[in-house]
């Protein structure tokens, strides 16, 4: 009986060792990246009240290029670096305002400045940590006048 009990006891003792043993050779690796979803405020243009359609906004992390998305949608990146970077949203679509419509006009000439459009930019410096980022770029829209 004392003989079974220590083959028990021993065993179990082994088994604890050998248990702590290989869970100590694990090791433990922390993520270094997580994930950021971006999405846009779209402020109003002013001096111009012009319906805007829905567009496409380039999206660039650190002046990298990183996707395309609308105002009105969300781009999710994956495995992004932790620590702080800019984020910013551009968009070159131009208008369709042009004085160059009615030449006809008399006044056309008298004209010295001439709306071509307007552009979109924002620009947002965040810190990606661990896990799930949300980051909102506001974007404000300009008219782009240019001088004859």
């Amino acid at each position: 009986m004392r003989r079974v009990l220590f083959n028990h006891v021993s065993l179990s003792i082994l088994a604890g060792i050998l248990i702590l043993g290989l869970t100590s050779c694990t090791t433990v690796t922390t993520p270094t990246t997580g994930i950021v979803t971006i999405t846009l405020e779209i402020g109003p243009m002013m001096g111009v009240d012009l319906e805007r359609p829905l567009k496409n906004y380039y999206i660039y992390m650190d002046n990298v290029y990183q996707g395309t998305m609308t105002s009105s949608g969300a781009l999710t990146l994956m495995d992004v670096p932790l620590g702080i970077h800019t984020f910013e949203a551009r968009d070159y679509l131009l208008a369709a305002i042009s004085f160059k419509r009615n030449i006809d006009i008399d006044l056309q000439e008298d004209l010295k400045e001439k709306i071509e459009g307007f552009t979109c930019y924002g620009s947002m410096i965040y810190e990606v940590k661990l896990d799930v980022n949300y980051v909102i770029i506001p974007v404000s829209c300009d008219l782009l006048i240019t001088l004859e």
